[in-house]
């Protein structure tokens, strides 16, 4: 049983190698593109400056890439038909039953009499 789980933290430590490295390669992937995209800004500045210092005019119409026009088809919508929805019947509510009313007992509390009325 040792012996299983000495190879089962072999095999993650391999894993885990192979993750770093699989991390590392898309790091240096992901730095070479924007080194890429760097380059291409700086040399598309460098030609504006250029332009700048001969006098030209700065900002200068690039061609502009036309994208084919694709036709839209445009389905007509088809009409549906009412359909008259069945009304439920109304439920009927059941009966509510009132409480039974508990005889009153003996008032508590002053008795009111002729001058203490309230």
């Amino acid at each position: 049983m040792n012996s299983e789980r000495e190879d089962e933290i072999i095999a993650l430590r391999k894993q885990k190698k192979l993750d770093r490295q699989a991390e590392i390669d898309a790091r240096e992937a992901k730095e070479a593109e924007e080194a890429k995209s760097h380059k291409a800004n700086m040399a598309r500045i460098a030609k504006k400056m250029a332009r700048i210092a001969s006098g030209e005019s700065a900002v200068v119409e690039e061609p502009v890439v036309k994208e084919p026009v694709v036709e839209k088809v445009i389905e007509e919508p088809v009409v549906k038909t009412p359909v008259a929805k069945p009304t439920p019947e109304p439920k009927k509510k059941a009966a509510v039953k009132k409480p039974t009313v508990v005889a009153k007992g003996k008032p508590r509390g002053r008795p009111k009499g002729k001058t203490n009325k309230k």
